[in-house]
Formats: C-alpha cells, structure tokens, sequence
C-alpha cells in the first residue's frame, strides 16, 4: 500500500513532456505582444506632438489677439492725443480773441472817463464856432447866449463823446462776459478783464451824464447889469 501512494504522489507531482507546449502557449496568451506595444507608444506619441501644436497655435493666437488689442489701444490714444491737441489749439485761439475783446472793453471805459484826443478835438471845435457866431452877432446876443455858446456847447459836447465811449464799453465787455459765462474753462484774467472794462464803462457813463446835465458844475451865468 506505501509502495502505491508514493507512485500516486509522483505520478502528480510530474509533469509528463507533452504538458509542457500547452503551458508555454498560455504563457504566450497571458504576454502581451511587442509589436502591439509599440504602435500603442508611437499612437501616445503623436497625441502628445498634436497637443504640443495645438498648445501653440493657441498661444500664437492669444499673441496676436494682444498685438490687436495694443494696436487698438494705440490707435484710439492717438485720435485722442489728436483731439486733446485741436481742443487745446481752439481753447488758445478762444483766448486770445476774449483777451483782444477784454483790452479793447477796458480801454473804451478808462478812455470814458478821462477823455480822449476826438473828444477833445469836437469841444474845441464847438468852441470855436460859438465865437465866431458871438462875433458875427455883434452886441446883438445876450450874454448867455455868449455863456453858452463858448462853454455850455463845447462842453456837452465833450460829454456826448465820452457817453458814446462809455456805451461801446459797456457792450463789449457784456457780450464777452455772456460769451465766457458757458465756459468754466475760459482763463481767468480774460474775464476779469472784461468784467473792468463793464464796471469803467457804467462809471464813464454816470460822468459823462453828469457832464451833459450839468450835475456836477452848473454852468456860469452872467450877472445882471443891476448887480
């Protein structure tokens, strides 16, 4: 019976030769193959180089969208620079014709108040025609006549003059002063200017009333040959 079991055991325990092919072909099935391997890799590989050129097509894309957007950007601070430099160039011409507008205003009522050389010129010349009427008259006038003739005239007429000026300063400093009120940016010299030239001319033309109605002077009068 020991005899027995002992051939049973190895009986089982070898392996007869004719096993051994059908072990080495399950072997074979369990492996997987190189070739397969191998395109497995290559097919990897070409995944990987297509992701590469799409990563740089993308980012070539992005570049150029920025080179885009700069040279937008670019464009649109130039037309800006642009307008920026006209605006700039009209406010300095808009300057300089307000300051002409304000010098002439302020000239016209400091020429109201002190007179001028036309002024001057039309009093002597009513001056001069009183005494030659005076002297063609003869003893015929009276002497306030002569008074009047050879001061009240020449003087009115000095006042008129200078009442005109004191007008045309009035309305040039005004319609400067109403042109620049709609302005913020308008300098501020040019409207203080014309806002001298309006407060001279209304000064000028309370003198020059004055003048003319003899509010400040009255004018000589002769006294009567009883006194």
């Amino acid at each position: 019976m020991a005899t027995e079991s002992t051939k049973t055991t190895q009986t089982t325990t070898e392996k007869s030769p004719a096993d051994e092919p059908a072990d080495e072909a399950v072997a074979a099935e369990e492996t997987p193959a190189r070739p397969a391997d191998g395109l497995r890799g290559k097919e990897a590989a070409d995944a990987h180089a297509d992701n590469a050129h799409a990563d740089n097509a993308d980012a070539d894309n992005a570049a150029d969208a920025d080179d885009n957007a700069d040279d937008a950007y670019d464009g649109d601070g130039d037309d800006e620079a642009g307008l920026d430099a006209q605006d700039r160039a009209a406010g300095r011409r808009s300057d300089w014709a307000g300051g002409a507008f304000a010098v002439v205003s302020a000239g016209l009522g400091l020429a109201s108040l002190t007179g001028t050389s036309f002024s001057e010129m039309l009093r002597e010349r009513k001056s001069l025609l009183g005494q030659i009427k005076s002297n063609t008259q003869g003893s015929g006038g009276s002497a306030a006549d002569q008074v009047n003739a050879l001061y009240g005239a020449p003087w009115h007429t000095a006042a008129v003059v200078n009442g005109i000026f004191a007008v045309l300063a009035l309305v040039v400093g005004g319609l400067l002063l109403a042109t620049l009120s709609g302005r913020p940016e308008a300098r501020g010299w040019v409207k203080a200017v014309a806002l001298g030239g309006v407060v001279l001319g209304l000064i000028g033309l309370v003198v020059a009333g004055g003048m003319y109605f003899d509010l400040f002077a009255a004018q000589p009068e002769v006294p009567s040959a009883g006194q």
